[in-house]
């Protein structure tokens, strides 16, 4: 199983955002941190702050910042909300499926209980635990002053 792109880099907006959360942030040093397109960091700000996870500031003095506490953002709902579906295998999406084995398979129900783990594992955990790794914001600081 992968997570998009998309999800990712939502997940590493926040965890950006969530370092320093009384600072704003640009569209633009997001974007070079991670040493991506600001087009597709746009995109994402964009759809997290329609979810309300961040907050966007217009102006000459504006940029980004977290929409709410780094314990309120939960990863399992947050990626529940970017992923665009989650069919490991091609019989999880009755419209596509094409298998014939799909009446006779077990295979499905096992990998779909291996998704529900997974999802139930991502909502055991909020921003907040991303954010409490050892070194973690030594690291950022560093990486932050290198650039």
């Amino acid at each position: 199983m992968e997570l998009t792109a998309f999800t990712d880099y939502s997940l590493r907006l926040l965890i950006y955002l969530g370092r320093e959360p009384d600072k704003l942030a640009s569209i633009d040093m997001v974007a070079d941190y991670y040493q991506v397109s600001r087009h597709h960091i746009a995109k994402i700000v964009n759809r997290l702050s329609e979810l309300g996870y961040i907050e966007t500031i217009r102006g000459k003095n504006g940029g980004i910042r977290l929409g709410m506490s780094p314990e309120a953002i939960n990863i399992g709902t947050l990626v529940l909300q970017t992923e665009p579906h989650f069919n490991i295998v091609e019989c999880f999406d009755s419209k596509t499926n094409t298998c014939r084995l799909n009446n006779c398979c077990a295979l499905k129900g096992i990998l779909a209980q291996a998704r529900n783990a997974f999802i139930k594992t991502l909502r055991a955990h909020t921003l907040a635990d991303a954010l409490t790794h050892p070194g973690l914001a030594a690291q950022f600081k560093r990486q932050l002053a290198s650039t």
